[in-house]
């Protein structure tokens, strides 16, 4: 009878409760670090990419207290680069990097690379003695477009040149079209914006 007794407690206990229905919170004490403000990343205006003419560049970011930007590659934050405080003039290819701030909190870095091309006339009258003509030595770096070798289009060719250069730093750069000392996935988006074959 004990056995029975014992096979019939263990029965019991081994049998799932099942309930209608269940109240109340759980409590797993994790926090998540989800609070606060979101910091939106600024726009700007006109969007990146390569123009032939000069610009005026408004950054926004709607509610932040404050934007700061950079044209030199340094990461900017809430203390440092210069404060926006209008639109920002751009006669030459450089790259804007900016973050909006809220509370002190910086958003993520919003980075807009802009390519300047403005070429002469071909044809500018009289006047003027000789020089010129002719290729750009390779030491010079290729115009803002990705036309690195001149032949008057973006093509598999000038994206080889910057596949082979990856990476890469320094001050005369071929694939370097934003101009900022480096080969990098900026100079990429450029060559992809003129894409022409």
């Amino acid at each position: 009878m004990r056995y029975i007794a014992i096979s019939l407690a263990s029965l019991l206990l081994a049998m799932p409760a099942y309930a209608t229905e269940v109240s109340g919170t759980i409590n797993t004490g994790l926090s998540t670090g989800v609070e606060g403000t979101v910091a939106a990343t600024p726009t700007a205006s006109p969007v990146a990419g390569t123009y032939d003419t000069e610009l005026d560049v408004t950054l926004t970011a709607s509610g932040a207290d404050g934007i700061r930007y950079t044209i030199d590659s340094a990461a900017p934050t809430c203390s440092t680069g210069t404060a926006y405080s209008g639109a920002i003039s751009i006669d030459s290819s450089l790259t804007i990097r900016a973050v909006a701030c809220y509370n002190d909190t910086a958003s993520q870095v919003g980075i807009f690379a802009y390519g300047i091309d403005i070429t002469p006339p071909e044809d500018g009258g009289g006047g003027g003695g000789g020089g010129g003509g002719g290729p750009l030595p390779s030491s010079t770096p290729a115009l803002a477009n990705g036309d690195i070798n001149s032949d008057g289009s973006v093509n598999i060719i000038d994206f080889n040149f910057v596949v082979v250069a990856w990476g890469s730093t320094g001050s005369n750069l071929s694939a370097d079209f934003n101009h900022d000392g480096v080969v990098d996935v900026l100079d990429f988006n450029i060559l992809v914006v003129n894409w022409t074959n």
